[in-house]
């Protein structure tokens, strides 16, 4: 009996000696590791880090419960504990490098969010009040859209999707600045015809004593010389398509050229309170008007227009005419009774380069 109880005791030694401890602790850490890393973003901010631990973690799980269905005698957790020791090295690795980014996108995302808002606020100082295609427009617009989300986005926590909307938000801008910018290099092309033009004119109403309009369209303005100094400045409205060159009827565009005044109206003659007509078309108008027919920019059947007027009922904060010049019935009291029938006018894009109207722009905005 005595030998029994000692062969029984000396099996249970051996067969305790060699029960296999299952890797629970190690399989714990390596799954806490998993859920750290997840938790810092690393999905996001170290995804080829992160999907290597969780590649990793796998093949620990897989060998553990492979193993727990041998027999108990038979287990060997050594691919086990290798697997879930190399989760947890390369978990932390993915957390440390998600962290870093984190900490980095938060402040990257917050200079890019503030750099773009000032483009954007620049953008629409600059080409806010210009006749910009509607498809451009649109695309600004999205763009701030996009921006309000991005900023959303950074106040939930949510950094990488902030990053995405603010890295498409800024080609959307960059792209309409571009194109506004081209508009506005192929407009001013005809700079050095418009200012000879206004230049020419003011020396002109010096040398006759005379008096001359100069309207210019990106300044807004209308201005009186008389005997070659400026007497009267005054704010001015245009039709939707003011920047460019007018080439038919209906197309709410404002001639540039030098004109005439050729009719004075008031009372009934006229639906604006006031009017001053002037010689549009033009011999130069016509010729362009016929250019444009041959060249296919313009069709045949629509008219080169006219009743081009500088008129009242303005002062109303945006471009309404169909291409006349509009200003304030307070206004029209005063030009029209500054000048005659035959009194030259002169209708030019702008009298500066683009730049000097956008420093002019910021002082009025700083309330310089």
């Amino acid at each position: 009996m005595a030998v029994i109880v000692l062969l029984l005791l000396a099996v249970s030694i051996y067969v305790y000696n060699r029960w296999p401890e299952s890797p629970v602790l190690e399989m714990k850490a390596a799954g806490n590791t998993v859920a750290l890393a997840r938790d810092a973003g690393a999905d996001k901010y170290a995804p080829d880090l992160f999907r290597e631990t969780c590649k990793l973690y796998d093949s620990a799980m897989v060998y553990w419960k492979t193993e727990n269905k041998r027999f108990f005698l038979n287990r060997d957790y050594q691919k086990t504990l290798s697997y879930a020791r190399q989760t947890g090295e390369t978990g932390m690795k993915a957390y440390e490098k998600a962290r870093k980014k984190a900490g980095s996108v938060h402040h990257t995302t917050a200079e890019t969010l503030a750099e773009l808002e000032k483009i954007m606020e620049d953008f629409k100082q600059v080409y806010g009040s210009l006749p910009l295609p509607k498809k451009l427009r649109e695309n600004f617009n999205q763009a701030a859209m996009i921006i309000s989300e991005a900023k959303l986005a950074r106040e939930k926590g949510d950094f990488h999707i902030a990053e995405a909307k603010l890295e498409k938000a800024e080609k959307m801008v960059m792209e309409a600045e571009k194109k506004a910018r081209k508009m506005i290099d192929d407009y001013f092309v005809s700079l050095p015809q418009w200012t000879s033009m206004a230049e020419e004119a003011v020396n002109r109403s010096a040398a006759q004593h005379s008096t001359v309009v100069i309207v210019d369209k990106m300044a807004r303005k209308c201005r009186i010389y008389k005997s070659g100094k400026q007497a009267a400045e005054f704010d001015a409205e245009f039709g939707p398509n003011w920047m460019t060159q007018k080439m038919r009827k209906g197309d709410q565009a404002t001639p540039e050229g030098l004109y005439t005044i050729v009719q004075k109206k008031e009372k009934r003659r006229t639906i604006y309170y006031k009017a001053l007509l002037i010689n549009y078309p033009n011999n130069e108008d016509r010729i362009r008007y016929q250019r444009n027919i041959a060249d296919g920019k313009v069709s045949a059947r629509h008219d080169i227009g006219g009743s081009i007027e500088i008129h009242g009922h303005g002062g109303r904060g945006f471009d309404w005419t169909n291409g006349c010049v509009a200003l304030s019935n307070k206004d029209m009291d005063v030009i029209f009774s500054m000048v005659s029938e035959n009194t030259p006018v002169v209708i030019v894009g702008s009298v500066e380069p683009f730049e000097k109207y956008l420093k002019n722009a910021k002082k009025k905005q700083n309330g310089e």
